[in-house]
């Protein structure tokens, strides 16, 4: 691996520790995807021509936030998390925000979100004449952009991610580092042209831990 000043050997790890490590990594990637969502959805203009745009970000942060919660590969206490980073007003907002995954993003069971009406539209000037049937799907796309409900949403995934920094991914990277790592496999593994990849520097030689995290994409 080259990053254009020296060069290094890459190799995966595979001890329980960093297993562990990954898991908060992956919940640190969605709660990121999370906070990118909101954020472009806050800089969109509220006009009817990005109503579409803004609903698909606004599904798109519920979701990613909601697999903290669903994800059977993760499996990490995330009720601690809530916790630590927030208390009981982030409990709180969780299970909102839960709700709104799982009665309407997700499943569309919601009747106060989600309402559909069937209508029969008759002539005025002749009540007998049927002229049309018509549908009307009327869906929440979320709340307004500028609401405390989504200013506090993207304050709660800020906080959880900064609490996934300092009480997990820095602490285990450094006792891995500390320790001297027990098991690794050399790799090198390119990062294909359609996938999205998050880098972060968890802990460094020349810095230690708690360095700034570097983020690498590509799409």
């Amino acid at each position: 691996m080259d990053d254009g000043t020296y060069e290094v050997r890459r190799a995966t790890l595979n001890e329980s520790d960093a297993n562990r490590l990954s898991k908060w990594a992956s919940l640190w990637a969605d709660l990121l995807h999370a906070d990118q969502a909101l954020s472009e959805r806050a800089d969109l203009p509220d006009v009817l021509s990005n109503v579409f745009v803004r609903r698909a970000l606004w599904e798109a942060a519920v979701v990613c936030y909601g697999r903290m919660a669903t994800s059977d590969k993760r499996n990490v206490d995330y009720e601690e998390l809530v916790q630590t980073a927030r208390g009981d007003r982030g409990a709180e907002l969780h299970k909102t925000l839960m709700v709104w995954r799982h009665d309407h993003v997700a499943h569309r069971k919601s009747r106060d979100l989600e309402t559909v009406k069937i209508y029969a539209d008759y002539l005025d000037s002749d009540p007998d004449v049927l002229d049309s049937i018509r549908v009307r799907v009327t869906s929440s796309g979320g709340p307004p952009m500028d609401s405390h409900f989504a200013v506090e949403f993207a304050e709660h995934v800020k906080a959880l991610r900064d609490t996934i920094w300092v009480n997990y991914l820095a602490p285990i990277a450094e006792l891995i580092a500390t320790r001297g790592p027990r098991s690794s496999t050399v790799s090198v593994e390119p990062v294909k042209t359609h996938e999205l990849a998050i880098e972060q520097i968890l802990w460094s030689r020349t810095s230690g831990t708690g360095v700034t995290n570097g983020m690498q994409s590509t799409s």
